[in-house]
């Protein structure tokens, strides 16, 4: 007989009571399932408060009480195993999600900063990976995921010039501060101070360009698409703050859900057409969402690994 893992700490233990939670809901465990279960929940104080609490909370739900669910039609109930699932599975997401093989700086779901061995620096938003190469005759900087804010340090006479590149394009500072995101459409280039050559490594004609302050370029196979940028200092995430302006709660929660090792999850009409406006510190996602939705009839609530807005 196989026995249930043992876990250490306040999070592994609410994270092993989630996936019992989710076992026991609507279907009643075998003998050996119930075995494993009573063993585990027996062998620590830890375990069974965090059950206790959890299973108090998903009542609270109607989502594990099984006279509610076995009532309820196939679709919800598929929407409540579905929510499950994504309890259950949220730390291994993030984890694979920043696994970069070759990265020497990765960021998880926090703001990385870092000192760079020529005296620049980078910060790294979340989920961020940059892989370094410098040498006399060489300052380059792959970014292999995410976005990063890079603040060149000068050229020294007759030294090489500091480049970031990704597949689609490198960006050699002429003395600067910007930034390089990797996005679906191609690689983003956005100038906040000073001048950035940016040179498209994926077009048949390697076309190239000069950005200056307040402007960016999308690079891609299909060449180079310049446009315009706020014209500030450096991007509010780099300095721990995103900004909503009648932001849909959908695309807000989607950009906070970036700062926490949780998945959000926005349920119902009434909460995905809901409207956000303020400031929010990235530090602490759940306590920003408290503050956007003060003055809304959405409520949150905090699983492991979940927060649900309804």
């Amino acid at each position: 007989m196989s026995t249930a893992p043992s876990v250490r700490g306040p999070q592994a233990a609410n994270d092993e009571a989630s996936r019992w939670v989710v076992r026991a809901s609507g279907q009643t465990l075998d003998a050996q399932a119930q075995a494993e279960f009573d063993a585990w929940y027996q062998a620590d104080p830890s375990h069974a408060a965090a059950y206790d609490r959890l299973a108090r909370v998903w009542r609270r739900m109607g989502e594990i009480d099984r006279g509610k669910l076995a009532a309820r039609p196939a679709r919800k109930r598929r929407t409540a195993l579905a929510l499950a699932l994504l309890t259950a599975t949220g730390i291994a997401w993030h984890t694979l999600r920043d696994f970069h093989p070759g990265a020497d700086y990765a960021s998880g779901a926090e703001v990385l900063r870092v000192a760079l061995p020529d005296g620049s620096t980078a910060v790294l938003d979340a989920h961020s990976a940059i892989a370094v190469d410098f040498g006399p005759d060489k300052r380059e900087v792959r970014l292999l995921a995410g976005q990063a804010l890079f603040n060149a340090a000068p050229r020294v006479a007759d030294g090489p010039a500091f480049t970031v590149a990704t597949p689609d394009a490198s960006a050699t500072a002429l003395g600067t501060r910007y930034t390089v995101a990797r996005e679906p459409a191609g690689t983003r280039v956005t100038v906040y101070q000073h001048r950035v050559a940016v040179q498209c490594l994926a077009c048949a004609d390697g076309q190239s360009l000069i950005l200056d302050p307040g402007q960016d370029a999308t690079v891609s196979p299909a060449g180079i698409l310049r446009g315009d940028a706020p014209k500030e200092n450096a991007p509010g995430w780099s300095q721990g703050l995103l900004a909503f302006n009648n932001a849909l709660l959908p695309d807000a929660a989607a950009q906070l859900a970036r700062y926490t090792g949780k998945h959000i999850v926005v349920m119902g009409d009434a909460a995905r057409r809901t409207r956000v406006s303020g400031t929010a510190n990235i530090a602490n996602p759940k306590r920003a969402l408290d503050l956007l939705l003060a003055q809304t009839p959405v409520r949150i609530t905090d699983l492991p690994g979940l927060l649900i807005l309804r």
